[in-house]
């Protein structure tokens, strides 16, 4: 029905505006959050690029331009989609989930094997035609076969990620984004931006750790601030008591 109201172009164009708002989100909250959010940012970027790619398509047209634009959303798709892991993980440990060591070896292996895919995905087994999908022109990989696994690959281990958040120090917002990703995934073989919106759901539970790591900052200050004021009076008293 949403398709038919606004068309695929329009709704693509709104998921990229959405990523934009976020990543603007993203950027103020950096002193809080540290290095990863220049990754978040990357991320950010990346993932407005993917929506608006599809969005100008019906502008553009098929050609040699249109090919050059949607050229770099599979290098996006395969090289830097397994990333986000890395995101995931280290705004995790800022609230405070801690993992044994063979379960980040386990995991560090997997995300380069699934970089290793993505630029076999990427550089070997891409074949780009020229695709419609109601008012929206884009290119397809025609040599893909099955769900991206870089892509499947990546939700998984995001979902295992939520659930240790969870469970740990009571932080939700990295499973509900990983679990909404997988369904609409599913269902985005059907539905072109579902997929996507379930991208713009994922980057939003980034975010919104990003907002609880922040929090979790302030907090650890006023805290330290407070314990140095009452050592201050303490030592101050005690002074006092000598004198």
């Amino acid at each position: 029905m949403l398709t038919g109201l606004m068309g695929n172009s329009a709704i693509m164009a709104a998921i990229g505006l959405g990523m934009i708002a976020l990543t603007a989100c993203a950027f103020r909250l950096r002193r809080s959050c540290g290095a990863v959010t220049w990754l978040v940012i990357l991320l950010g970027m990346a993932l407005t690029f993917d929506n608006m790619a599809v969005a100008v398509g019906r502008m553009v047209g098929f050609g040699d331009l249109l090919y050059a634009i949607n050229l770099p959303r599979f290098w996006i798709h395969g090289l830097m989609t397994p990333l986000i892991v890395v995101a995931a993980a280290v705004l995790a440990w800022r609230l405070g989930v801690r993992w044994s060591r063979p379960v980040v070896v386990v995991g560090a292996v997997l995300v380069a094997a699934l970089v290793v895919v993505g630029i076999v995905e990427c550089f070997v087994a891409l074949e780009l035609t020229p695709a419609t999908d109601g008012d929206a022109l884009r290119y397809a990989n025609a040599a893909a076969a099955g769900p991206p696994v870089p892509a499947l690959g990546t939700v998984l281990i995001l979902i295992a990620i939520g659930m240790t958040a969870w469970r740990q120090v009571r932080s939700l917002w990295l499973l509900l984004g990983s679990v909404t990703m997988l369904v609409t995934a599913a269902a985005g073989t059907s539905v072109l931006w579902l997929g996507n919106f379930g991208e713009l759901v994922l980057y939003a539970s980034i975010v919104a750790t990003m907002f609880q790591v922040a929090a979790a900052e302030s907090r650890s200050a006023a805290d330290g601030t407070n314990n140095r004021l009452e050592s201050g009076r303490a030592a101050a008293q005690s002074m006092t008591v000598r004198s």
